[in-house]
């Protein structure tokens, strides 16, 4: 990847086509921007771009709305590179995001023409500072995001990421594995074979695109559903053993929209998380079943109208915490 301090080429979300996104960098002073030594204090950026067409998942479903999802991808993808490039974290210290945040500040600016409709820009700003410095490298950053979509500010956000030595890490994965097994007695998995839930009913067309089962257990606005590894798409590929921060999420999204429909009637296909707050507690092993469940609120309306629905998530792996979330299910006029 070629930087000029300035502006950075990324490249298409997952290898997937897409338009050429750029990272600029808006250094505080004239003098940083000469000397390209690692910042010690708040630095700006502005990702430029254009909504994706084609891609396999965030193209995928009736498109009534532009995909949240490429927001949150688009913190994940640079959130390390800000910090190694930009902040002098040592190359082998990988970044893990514990926290994200995104409301949408305008739903109307999110609707798109069609499925078959063509990209528009779309910018990301965002503000990153340092946390917990040690030796004036920061173990961590915090970033605070606006998403603008054709001129039109929509939405806003924030994300922590976490900073690991390379031996911490290896021992917090090895940790967290030998943890999950010495506690045979917190099994917790399904009953039996798994169906996957229907996909329109979680705003997806794609059978593959489908990661969560039909729920196991409904009363009362509560659902309990399990989250599917095996002939999924390979979007969701996670590295090293570990079900990807993109699975997570997208489970949440969809057992968010599956809660709100079942519980109140609200229709999946105009249908957005209108806010969503979520917590990483652990990382999750791919092999091991996690559950994932949902608590619907309820029905009101948001500050236009609109059909609105809170749900509070949790997803455990052998009744340990993973992720804690709480998301906005909102229904387009």
């Amino acid at each position: 990847m070629t930087v000029d301090n300035s502006t950075t080429s990324l490249p298409a979300i997952h290898g997937h086509a897409t338009a050429a996104r750029h990272l600029i960098h808006r250094p505080p002073s004239r003098a940083h921007y000469g000397l390209d030594v690692p910042s010690l204090g708040e630095e700006n950026f502005t990702l430029v771009g254009a909504t994706p067409v084609g891609h396999p998942l965030f193209n995928d479903g009736p498109g009534h709305f532009h995909d949240l999802q490429i927001a949150t991808e688009t913190m994940r993808e640079i959130g390390e590179f800000v910090g190694h490039r930009y902040f002098g974290v040592p190359e082998d210290r990988p970044g893990l995001f514990y926290r994200f945040a995104l409301d949408l500040t305008d739903l109307s600016a999110w609707r798109t023409d069609g499925p078959a409709a063509g990209p528009v820009p779309m910018e990301t700003h965002i503000r990153a500072r340092p946390a917990n410095v040690v030796a004036e490298v920061p173990r961590g950053l915090d970033f605070h995001l606006e998403v603008v979509i054709d001129g039109r500010p929509c939405a806003t956000g924030a994300a922590g990421l976490v900073f690991l030595m390379p031996k911490l890490y290896r021992r917090h994965l090895e940790h967290s594995r030998q943890a999950l097994q010495a506690a045979p007695e917190l099994d917790d998995a399904p009953d039996g074979p798994l169906r996957p839930a229907d996909a329109a009913e979680t705003g997806r067309y794609a059978p593959e695109n489908t990661v969560i089962s039909e729920p196991t257990d409904a009363t009362r606005g509560r659902i309990s559903t399990w989250l599917l590894t095996r002939h999924i798409s390979p979007v969701f590929l996670g590295e090293d053993g570990q079900v990807s921060g993109l699975h997570l999420l997208e489970a949440l999204r969809q057992t968010s929209l599956l809660a709100a429909g079942r519980t109140h009637g609200l229709d999946p296909v105009r249908s957005a998380l209108g806010a969503c707050q979520v917590h990483f507690r652990g990382q999750a092993e791919a092999d091991l079943p996690l559950r994932c469940v949902a608590v619907a609120g309820p029905l009101g309306r948001d500050g236009e109208g609109r059909p609105s629905v809170p749900v509070t998530l949790t997803l455990t792996q052998r009744r340990r915490a993973v992720a804690e979330a709480r998301t906005s299910v909102v229904q387009d006029h």
